[in-house]
């Protein structure tokens, strides 16, 4: 029985901590031993924490460490539940899973779960966590475009492996005709990545054309506050409902008109497969880098907008809201999604990789 060392910034909300409890969990059900190292940090408003059941061992890193102090940590942790290979979600856990399986001679993988060409730029601090990352032992990618972002070595050793869709049960299903006539969104207030002002303008001028239309935000973040007084400044307070955290985003965006996401850069969205998966008809940007045209084929089961183009994303809503046969033929085709990304299909490709690296 393999023991597995995992080493995230958080447990809380967030697409990079959902998948990260997903293959945790997951592989522990399949016999591995899983230990978390947590180093808390987030830019969530939240103190939640996602609990993790099926032996998964979290332990917290103390906060008040430096990097030097964390690396040790993690390196007696380690050596404590004889850590067989240890894997980074996120940059800098990344980087400390790289210094920690040099040191425990041990395997060491990377998790890419968002857009390295943002998260790295050309200074000398970005070029040497870039060196750093670039001598693990493999590697994980949700797209074609962040793998060729590293090193050949990685792109050579790594694996693209995209997120499932999360569920239990049975996933809702509302018939089109039954839906509301709404647009909702569902990920973090955070406008440098989620430009949630892209997605307000565009509201803005679709609702003159559509005024009994309403807008949804799911999701807690640093910009919150902010947010509500750009409603306010644009004239449609009155419009727009703050829906607050969820914790199960199918059951509660099932009934809504439509999905719609505004980020400049994304790895694959959680939110966009789920409501993929429930029927919704989705209008996305086609961020960085690719994680959205992964899943959408334009005018088949969605449509996709240029980053950062309100006036294209009003016009992408209005074609949905005006045209009722578009929108149904978008959202019954985006439910193929289920199948393309079954959760027993990814975590397969996870022990697989996990176990390559092993032998």
């Amino acid at each position: 029985m393999k023991n597995i060392l995992f080493i995230t910034s958080s447990i809380s909300f967030g697409g990079a901590a959902k998948m990260l409890c997903f293959v945790a969990e997951s592989l522990a059900i399949r016999g591995f031993n899983i230990t978390i190292a947590n180093l808390r940090i987030t830019q969530n408003v939240t103190d939640f924490e996602r609990s993790l059941k099926n032996g998964v061992t979290v332990v917290s890193v103390p906060k008040s460490f430096g990097n030097i102090h964390v690396i040790s940590y993690i390196i007696r942790l380690g050596k404590k539940i004889n850590a067989d290979i240890v894997i980074g979600f996120t940059a800098f856990p990344n980087i400390y899973a790289v210094i920690v399986g040099k040191i425990l001679h041990i395997p060491s993988i990377i998790s890419e779960r968002g857009d390295p060409y943002r998260t790295f730029d050309n200074s000398l601090k970005s070029r040497f966590m870039k060196y750093i990352i670039n001598q693990a032992t493999g590697g994980v990618f949700q797209t074609e475009g962040a793998l060729k972002f590293y090193c050949k070595h990685l792109q050579n050793k790594g694996i693209v492996i995209p997120n499932p869709i999360f569920y239990v049960g049975e996933i809702p299903h509302v018939k089109y005709e039954e839906r509301e006539k709404s647009i909702v969104s569902v990920g973090r207030l955070d406008n440098f990545q989620k430009r949630i002002d892209v997605m307000l303008n565009a509201f803005k001028i679709f609702s003159k054309r559509h005024p009994d239309y309403t807008l949804k935000l799911y999701g807690r973040g640093m910009n919150e506050n902010e947010i509500k007084q750009w409603c306010i400044d644009l004239g449609i307070a009155d419009k727009v409902k703050f829906m607050g955290l969820s914790l199960h985003p199918m059951q509660d965006i099932a009934k809504d008109g439509m999905f719609l996401i505004t980020s400049d850069f994304e790895g694959i969205s959680n939110s966009l497969l789920e409501a993929m998966a429930v029927g919704l008809p989705c209008v996305s940007t086609d961020h960085t880098p690719g994680g959205a045209r992964l899943l959408i084929q334009d005018y088949e089961n969605g449509l996709l907008v240029p980053i950062g183009d309100s006036e294209g994303l009003a016009e992408a809503m209005c074609k949905f809201a005006d045209n009722p046969l578009l929108a149904k033929k978008c959202g019954n085709n985006a439910m193929n999604v289920i199948n393309r990304f079954a959760p027993s299909r990814i975590i397969d490709m996870w022990e697989n990789y996990i176990s390559s690296l092993l032998q």
